[in-house]
């Protein structure tokens, strides 16, 4: 009874560490297998292998960890010594087997890989059956699995069962052993597959509200609609005042060569674009400023380049258009301002008219 209860124990504690385990996808599943037993005996090999089965329960908690309950059992064979037949009974076992997915574990998760191995260490009870003899047990294997589909994979296992002297009926070592070779098919629960329909998607129904849930929900819809008919809208906000128009303004621009303070011929429609304007609006003044390049001389020389290069297109507008010098300012900036990004075009009068 001790041993029932021990094994009992491991179980629950088994399947409470899986219901507070974090969920992952799939992560339930049953298998079924079939296979060979062979024990260790005083027989030709032939003589010690009979039929094995198992069916097992388990879930992965994580990609690579997981647990399973497993019942197995069937025919086992013992030796009367070489020559000599065979004896035969039948036993059955129930362990908690630990899993770990080695593939997961050195190749990171994927849901769609092929093939898993995976590694099995558990431990148990077994009992032989006529006569009756029961023992403590641990199991170690391997396990390969290919992957079907979503819902089901094909499983081969290899394992090696020690138990007790008592197994085979003779006491002539410290324990026995016996090794199982399974094949069979694993189901993974919370896929979606339907025997019956397996293209159909699942249905999945809304939650059913209970009678209070209801009354709470319509509580809040009232209370949202009554917000709705006390709002009253903000008194709209005065039109903001217009701005007047500013002043029409013309700007061009006079450019001059490395070390140049005279204006070029084919620089002059420029200057004369402001001059009409200026003779078109009496009361118009026009901006004259003088640049020079920062990559080219000193601070000094660019000052007084700058100069004359305003100077000089001043006096175009006084000597060739008639234009009082009363309505020009004349400023020079050096090099001190850069009006543009590129060092060439700086060497520059920029004119600006406006009324």
């Amino acid at each position: 009874m001790k041993i029932k209860h021990v094994l009992l124990t491991a179980l629950f504690s088994a399947l409470g560490l899986g219901a507070y385990a974090q969920d992952t996808e799939h992560n339930w599943f049953i298998q079924g297998q079939l296979g060979a037993s062979y024990s260790l005996g005083d027989a030709d090999f032939g003589k010690l292998v009979s039929p094995a089965g198992a069916i097992s329960v388990g879930k992965y908690f994580n990609p690579t960890i997981g647990a399973r309950l497993s019942i197995s059992g069937w025919r086992g064979r013992g030796g009367n010594g070489e020559g000599r037949p065979a004896y035969g009974f039948y036993y059955g076992a129930a362990t908690v087997d630990g899993l770990l997915n080695l593939s997961t574990l050195f190749a990171g998760k994927n849901p769609d890989r092929l093939f898993n191995a995976s590694l099995i260490a558990g431990i148990g009870y077994n009992n032989r059956f006529d006569p009756n003899s029961g023992s403590f047990m641990a199991r170690l294997g391997l396990q390969g699995s290919i992957r079907l589909n979503d819902a089901f994979a094909f499983n081969i296992e290899a394992l090696a069962n020690g138990v007790s002297d008592r197994w085979n009926m003779k006491d002539d070592h410290n324990f026995d052993s016996y090794y199982n070779v399974m094949v069979g098919i694993t189901y993974k629960f919370g896929t979606g597959f339907n025997i019956g329909c397996p293209d159909c998607e699942p249905v999945y129904y809304p939650k059913k509200y209970s009678e209070k849930e209801v009354q709470q929900l319509n509580n809040v819809i009232n209370g949202l609609r009554e917000q709705i008919a006390n709002h009253k809208c903000p008194e709209p906000e005065p039109c903001p005042e217009v701005e007047p128009v500013s002043k029409p303004t013309v700007k061009a621009m006079v450019m001059f060569g490395l070390n140049k303070t005279t204006v070029d011929a084919n620089q002059m429609v420029n200057i004369e674009t402001i001059a009409n304007y200026m003779k078109e609006n009496p009361q118009a003044t026009v901006d004259i400023s003088g640049y020079a390049d920062k990559g080219t001389g000193s601070a000094q020389i660019n000052e007084y380049l700058a100069k004359q290069r305003a100077q000089a297109v001043a006096d175009v507008f006084a000597n060739n258009y008639n234009i009082s010098r009363d309505r020009m300012k004349v400023s020079s900036h050096g090099s001190v301002i850069q009006p543009f990004s590129k060092n060439d075009w700086n060497r520059v009068v920029i004119m600006i008219a406006e009324e």
